[in-house]
């Protein structure tokens, strides 16, 4: 076996190992920590305890965040300026968002679906390419820039909750600070594409880059107001503080490679937020999860089987076939 077959193995290994290490030390801290304070009793009574104002106002939070993600795909659309309409675009986006974002790997699972929404109306599977790229741009700069903004703005209060020192918290909101702004000088600075070993990676444009940070801190800003909403009356958690805590949990069941983090992202909850009962972080989330997670997704699945059913009326077959011959003749 030569050097480059060993580094690949290694690159398609790590992330695996990565992931198992990541949910044993979440099992560990349920076996020793987490579990021996709960029960299905006091997480019903802690359900039950949950306002309904509190849903209400973190539902009407969930439509502001797929809102606003929508909308940024339809403007990625007019970017590519493909022959995807801007309602087929905000379509594609609520799709890909919300059902990428319960499967797992959004990247590949939200791509497929525009690859199926997009290619139907005849755009190049290279310019389909493009919008995933696009579109995977918001969502970690909201959380790299509200992570940031936390550990500087309350480093003293976020270091207990983060088992961490206040230097430590101070120097990796710093880092995280020079790197957003290394990507902007670069985005500003670079025309055309960057080339990184055999490929070459478009850059957006600066006014599209500004919609991308936008959109991405209303997205992060919105899922952790869905949570904080729902947290019990009377928690002593400001929410710029609460917002570091939401963000690593976030990342924590990103790099568990877990579909939404099932499961890390909950235990993460519970071990930042000492001064609440597990039964009560654990009632929250699943509230969250049902207003973020599981009423998109039904609704996202509604809206794309009605599609395929529509897409298969005689009127839009007609349509394909036409948008397939343009294309052949193209070629």
């Amino acid at each position: 076996m030569n050097l480059t077959t060993k580094t690949f193995s290694v690159r398609r290994l790590l992330p695996i190992a990565l992931s198992a290490l990541i949910v044993a030390l979440a099992w560990r801290f349920l076996q020793h920590g987490g579990v021996r304070q709960l029960n299905v009793a006091d997480v019903l009574r802690a359900l039950h305890e949950i306002p309904l104002s509190g849903a209400i106002i973190g539902a009407s939070l969930a439509i502001l965040l797929y809102g606003a993600l929508a909308l940024c795909e339809a403007i990625i659309a007019g970017v590519v300026a493909g022959p995807v309409s801007p309602r087929r675009a905000a379509m594609g986006g609520f799709l890909a968002s919300s059902i990428g974002h319960v499967l797992g790997l959004g990247a590949v699972s939200g791509g497929a679906i525009r690859y199926r929404l997009y290619s139907a109306v005849g755009m190049r599977p290279l310019d389909i390419g493009k919008m995933i790229l696009l579109a995977a741009i918001p969502y970690p700069a909201g959380l790299g820039i509200l992570l940031a903004a936390s550990l500087l703005i309350q480093t003293e209060a976020a270091a207990p909750l983060l088992h961490s020192t206040p230097a430590l918290v101070r120097g990796i909101g710093l880092a995280l600070v020079a790197l957003h702004l290394g990507y902007l000088t670069l985005v500003l600075r670079h025309r055309g594409p960057i080339h990184l070993g055999r490929y070459q990676v478009p850059l957006p444009p600066p006014r599209l880059t500004a919609v991308q940070y936008l959109v991405g801190v209303i997205e992060v800003t919105c899922g952790a107001g869905i949570l904080y909403v729902l947290l019990p009356p009377g928690t002593d958690l400001p929410f710029t503080v609460y917002m570091g805590v939401y963000v690593v949990s976030i990342l924590a069941g990103l790099a568990s490679g877990l579909p939404a983090g099932l499961g890390v992202f909950d235990v993460a909850m519970v071990a930042l937020l000492p001064t609440l009962h597990p039964a009560q972080v654990t009632a929250v989330v699943i509230v969250y999860r049902g207003l973020l997670e599981v009423g998109p997704v039904l609704i996202a699945l509604t809206t794309f089987a009605a599609y395929e059913i529509w897409w298969r009326l005689p009127a839009q077959r007609a349509r394909a076939a036409a948008v397939e011959a343009e294309q052949r003749d193209q070629d």
